[in-house]
């Protein structure tokens, strides 16, 4: 025989030895879930056995993994045809019942099911209805403990234990789970008069983490929650969530990999509303609004498309799913982000006179995905208003004298600035940190010649998943200029704490 005929042969026979493989698994597996589904015993005559170890077969082989019924038991080559019929007669003799009925085998895990209901009736104003549903087979999430607003939430009702006390709730659910339902004033105003959640006759528009507080959860050990959003809405209506729909259209699974404990977050637009879709950057956007209220979706479209992909090269954070809602007075004229979703005010100038752009700030916003440490949102506002100008610069949308005229006008509202370090950003003090930043950009341009930047100190940030705060941009700066920056020095950065000059300068 040939050389060639042989590997022929011997593939073929390889080929048939892995079908009788297979063939026996299936006669194993089927024979055992027989077995144990009639009797609950976990052996099968002596022939087939589950443990702890794994599982053993009619030949003695060593065990397989449990967990895994597609791994397939190494079986004798020298095996045939009539070994397959012969185990498949002694198994289907032992199993003696009848086939399993077409149910899903739960398997027993830590997780627990959670369901975040919100309910918009027609007739009501401003109110909603909100319940959170958890299913769980032994007592996995054992409390939820949430920071409410008490003129926002209102008429807690529930299965197991609920106590309300000065802006905090505690819910104790049953051991195999229970509903709390509450209902909830959609519609927010500001104290500037415009609203940052209004609902209306025809739509609603809100985050969801307004309607669902922030919670604490006290579970067992590695227990994770499998989260979704339902809505259910008026008839007619449709929505537009940063969630992808599951199984219907207004049902959203909820899934946050960083955390084991889901909750939806996020903006929400309900009611006769329109929607434009794109792909850009490898980033799903969707634009949405209320029919009638002039906003130009299409406009929203082309500027992502001039400005995404610069935005997602310095920020891969950026999550693979973006929507952007606006809609007109009397909702506030400004904008606002969220996690995967921002609001923009359908009258406000994708760019300002001043050459700022209030959508790609709140887009570098839901690009950096967290918000800054105690003390330091000069630091998150300066970064998302720089990058705002910086990466209008790059593509060309803004000529360099406009970009210089921009940072130049922030300069000089800045300068009054004594202490960057306060609770929240002002207009003022966002001004003072983005001259710090642009400053600190040339510095490092400069330094290397061109080859590093701000690009590079927030890359790193971005890598060792520092918070951001005045810490992790000194030691990412220093990195990347491979020498301690003055520029970031306390006697430079106002309000900078002094103790901060030793990790500096060393």
């Amino acid at each position: 025989m040939s050389g060639a005929n042989y590997e022929l042969v011997f593939a073929r026979r390889r080929k048939a030895d892995a079908a009788i493989q297979i063939s026996i698994m299936d006669c194993f597996v089927t024979a055992f879930l027989a077995k144990t589904h009639a009797t609950g015993s976990t052996s099968l005559s002596g022939s087939l056995i589950l443990s702890g170890t794994g599982l053993l077969n009619l030949f003695g082989e060593r065990p397989c993994a449990v967990g895994s019924y597609t791994r397939v038991m190494k079986i004798r080559s020298t095996v045939r045809t009539s070994s397959i019929v012969c185990a498949c007669v002694v198994l289907a003799s032992c199993a003696q019942s009848p086939p399993l009925p077409q149910t899903e085998v739960v398997t027993k895990t830590k997780n627990y099911s959670i369901v975040y209901s919100v309910t918009i009736e027609d007739g009501k104003d401003d109110t909603a209805q909100a319940s959170i549903r958890v299913e769980q087979q032994s007592r996995r999430l054992r409390e939820l403990r949430f920071t409410i607003d008490p003129k926002r939430h209102i008429d807690f009702t529930g299965d197991g234990n609920i106590s309300e006390s000065c802006g905090k709730l505690v819910w104790q659910p049953p051991r195999k789970g229970g509903t709390l339902s509450y209902d909830v004033r959609v519609s927010q105003q500001r104290q500037s008069g415009g609203y940052d959640a209004l609902m209306k006759e025809k739509w609603a528009l809100f985050r969801a983490g307004d309607v669902f507080p922030p919670a604490v959860a006290r579970t067992t050990v590695g227990a994770n929650s499998v989260a979704r959003l339902d809505l259910d809405l008026p008839e007619g209506w449709s929505a537009l969530t940063p969630y992808l729909s599951g199984d219907s259209k207004l049902s959203f699974p909820v899934d946050n990999p960083e955390r084991r404990f889901d909750r939806p977050t996020g903006w929400i637009l309900a009611g006769d509303i329109g929607v434009r879709r794109g792909l850009i950057a490898d980033t799903r956007v969707a634009i949405g609004s209320p029919v009638g209220e002039g906003v130009h979706r299409m406009d929203i479209m082309a500027y992502l498309n001039w400005t995404l992909p610069t935005l997602r090269s310095v920020f891969p954070t950026l999550d693979s799913r973006l929507i952007v809602v606006s809609a007109g007075d009397p909702m506030w004229r400004g904008g606002l982000s969220g996690p995967g979703s921002l609001y923009v005010h359908a009258d406000r100038p994708m760019i300002s006179e001043n050459g700022t752009s209030t959508m790609l700030h709140e887009l570098v916003h839901v690009a950096m995905g967290v918000s800054g440490s105690a003390h330091d949102d000069w630091l998150v506002e300066g970064l998302a208003e720089y990058y705002s100008i910086k990466i209008l610069r790059e593509t060309g949308t803004l000529n360099g004298r406009r970009g210089t005229l921009a940072l130049a006008d922030l300069k000089k509202w800045g300068d009054p600035v004594d202490d960057l370090f306060v609770g929240r950003s002002s207009g003022p003090v966002t001004a003072r940190a983005t001259t710090l930043l642009a400053e600190l950009d040339a510095y490092l341009i400069k330094e290397s010649r061109g080859r590093r930047s701000l690009d590079n100190v927030v890359g790193r940030m971005i890598e060792s998943k520092s918070p951001y705060n005045y810490r992790s941009l000194c030691v990412a700066a220093k990195k990347i200029a491979r020498k301690p920056v003055p520029l970031l020095s306390p006697d430079v950065v106002p309000g900078a704490p002094a103790e901060a000059e030793c990790m500096l300068m060393r």
